[in-house]
């Protein structure tokens, strides 16, 4: 799964594998960021959805909303991670990704994708999107 992300305010995207926005989020969290939830899709009735039942998932990318104070938040949080995160790989190779922590798959070449999306956090809310 990829997940889009669009800036609400300037015209900016992200983009992440399933593994690097799990990382983002779990890194964040270790980090202090307190997630809000997400909120409804906009187009809730052509996506089939319905507001009652949205849970607040960041983990699907069903056009959901990240609100301003939320994203902002994110990205101070992963902004505190960047000192403790090595500017070199600490692994060359790894069977199993899910054994990597976050702090060893964002070092070296990854941990300009951190750098950006902490800027697009700044921009303030984003839509997790599809394409």
């Amino acid at each position: 799964m990829i997940y889009h992300l669009s800036s609400q305010s300037a015209i900016s995207r992200q983009k992440f594998s399933r593994d690097s926005w799990v990382r983002v989020l779990s890194l964040g969290s270790f980090y202090g960021w307190q997630p809000m939830g997400t909120r409804v899709p906009s187009m809730t009735e052509i996506h089939g959805f319905h507001a009652e039942y949205w849970d607040g998932s960041y983990l699907t990318n069903d056009g959901q909303i990240v609100v301003s104070a939320d994203a902002r938040a994110l990205g101070r949080a992963l902004e505190k991670s960047l000192d403790d995160i090595p500017d070199f790989n600490l692994y060359v190779y790894a069977a199993d990704l899910n054994k990597i922590t976050p702090f060893e798959y964002f070092a070296g070449e990854e941990k300009q994708q951190l750098v950006d999306f902490i800027k697009f956090c700044r921009l303030g809310s984003f839509l997790i999107l599809r394409i």
